[in-house]
């Protein structure tokens, strides 16, 4: 009885460290909720189709952040899905096809309003209408001149920047639940898993080519000496979030992405411990075929 006793104990101990080490990681993202927005729609008009379309502009974790927010004319309900770009993009990358990624964006993003979700694309920190916060200069950047401060900013404020967002649309909707789900490609995918280690209020994610490979590889493939890319390996490795999912969630993965292997993104997957998983591989690499596009508004609609 001694024996197990002591193993008890033990295995104890090593669950209460594990949750520890867990609940100190994610205290990067905790943020408090705002009071006052101070908001300003700067743009709105109605496209062809009837859908409204409108950019605002609030007070976020610690700068202003402008985001679309695309309502349908028809098929209304109280669905929002919140879009997030990839590294070096922006917003207008869900909004206007430059390439042909983002034409698929495109393609998606008219896909749902077109059955009645309610579209958010804000820009990342130090991305599109954002990037002066860091003069101008690319975040692929702030690797090679080991700039940890903003390669932490750039992860964990925009996600508390999204959890503002959320709490803005919320304050319109005091008498009628809404739902928020959330889209990201590449780094954004990365974001919206971790936001659905933090937040309760997400329905769904679809996470596509999340870069879930080795983290202190990728660092120092962008530029990051080792020493630097285990610090940021402390906190943002994703291996960290697995077993932290809260909703739903659904990875669409290239089998020939150089972010991460599929025995990677596998592994990632067998330690998300919640039963509602997906895990989709396509013969591609970072650039998925538009046959995503239909299993993301699948996976969105699973009931």
């Amino acid at each position: 009885m001694s024996i197990i006793r002591t193993l008890l104990i033990i295995f104890g101990l090593i669950l209460i460290s594990s949750i520890s080490f867990a609940q100190e990681e994610i205290t990067y993202l905790s943020y408090y909720p705002k009071v006052e927005y101070n908001a300003k729609v700067a743009e709105s008009n109605t496209s062809d189709d009837g859908s409204m379309f409108e950019k605002i502009v609030i007070d976020a974790f610690d700068s202003r952040v402008p985001f679309y927010v695309i309502k349908p004319e028809i098929n209304k309900t109280n669905k929002f899905v919140i879009l997030l770009h990839g590294i070096t993009g922006s917003k207008e990358n869900w909004v206007n096809p430059t390439s042909s990624l983002s034409k698929k964006y495109v393609k998606l993003k008219d896909s749902l309003v077109s059955i009645g979700y309610n579209v958010i694309i804000p820009d990342a920190k130090y991305h599109g209408e954002r990037s002066y916060e860091a003069d101008f200069a690319s975040p692929i950047s702030f690797y090679a001149t080991q700039d940890l401060q903003r390669i932490q900013n750039l992860w964990s404020t925009s996600v508390k920047d999204i959890r503002v967002i959320m709490d803005y649309m919320q304050s319109f909707s005091k008498e009628e639940q809404i739902t928020f789900d959330v889209v990201g490609y590449s780094m954004g995918g990365l974001m919206a898993i971790y936001l659905n280690s933090v937040d309760d209020r997400l329905n769904r994610i679809v996470a596509c080519v999340v870069p879930l490979g080795n983290t202190i590889k990728a660092g120092m493939s962008l530029g990051l000496n080792e020493e630097n890319a285990k610090k940021v390996e402390e906190h943002f490795s994703s291996e960290i979030y697995a077993p932290l999912q809260k909703a739903p969630i659904t990875l669409l993965m290239g089998t020939k992405d150089g972010w991460y292997t599929e025995k990677e993104a596998q592994d990632f997957y067998n330690n998300i411990e919640i039963k509602s998983k997906t895990l989709k591989f396509y013969e591609s690499g970072h650039y998925l075929p538009e046959e995503f596009i239909s299993d993301v508004i699948k996976s969105l609609n699973k009931k």
